[in-house]
């Protein structure tokens, strides 16, 4: 466990959108799919909200799960977009950027799409990869293309700000650690053990 936590704070987590964006047994999911197979939204603007979200965060769960599978989501390559930890705001890599050495100490990082209009605005194999995961959701992809939904970019990485941890007990560990706003503490522990809440299976909707 200590190891698993050492490399926590040298490289962050795959930034996941947790269970709680996907409802239960991955609802909410199962209703977006409904919507974007007849076509429509849901005519209360919440419930609309919440379900284009859904199909968003799933969307980038496939493409984040596709980069941890490969290796690349804690390295910058050619054609990714980089963010920084609290910006909205991106800009491409070239060679210079791949090396840039905020990478290496969790300030800059690779990102991936929240889905909207248009194609990937990334390049190379980054944007292939993001097609890819695109087109085997077209019926999602277009549904979100059909709400007026723009292309924003969240960071694939995320890093644990202060992480500290003891044993008060020999069978309890208490950890302090600071996120950057919007993150949840679930997501963390998910890295440390096999959350999954009671009465609930793992579903590919989230990870």
């Amino acid at each position: 466990m200590n190891q698993r936590l050492e490399t926590i704070v040298r490289q962050g987590i795959p930034n996941y959108f947790g269970t709680q964006r996907f409802g239960y047994q991955g609802g909410n999911l199962g209703e977006a799919r409904d919507y974007a197979a007849r076509k429509a939204l849901p005519e209360q603007r919440a419930v609309r909200s919440r379900l284009l979200s859904t199909a968003r965060s799933y969307l980038f769960n496939r493409v984040l799960a596709a980069r941890v599978a490969d290796g690349s989501w804690q390295k910058a390559q050619v054609g990714d977009l980089l963010a920084f930890t609290d910006s909205r705001s991106f800009f491409p890599a070239g060679l210079d950027e791949c090396s840039d050495p905020r990478l290496a100490i969790l300030d800059l990082h690779p990102t991936g799409p929240q889905w909207g209009e248009g194609p990937s605005p990334a390049g190379g194999e980054t944007a292939a990869l993001e097609n890819t995961v695109a087109d085997d959701e077209s019926v999602l992809r277009d549904w979100l293309v059909r709400a007026g939904m723009e292309h924003e970019r969240r960071i694939l990485r995320l890093p644990i700000g202060r992480l500290t941890w003891h044993y008060p007990e020999s069978d309890i560990l208490q950890l302090e650690f600071v996120l950057p706003p919007g993150c949840f503490a679930t997501v963390l522990v998910r890295e440390l053990i096999d959350l999954v809440p009671v009465g609930q299976t793992d579903s590919s909707c989230v990870f």
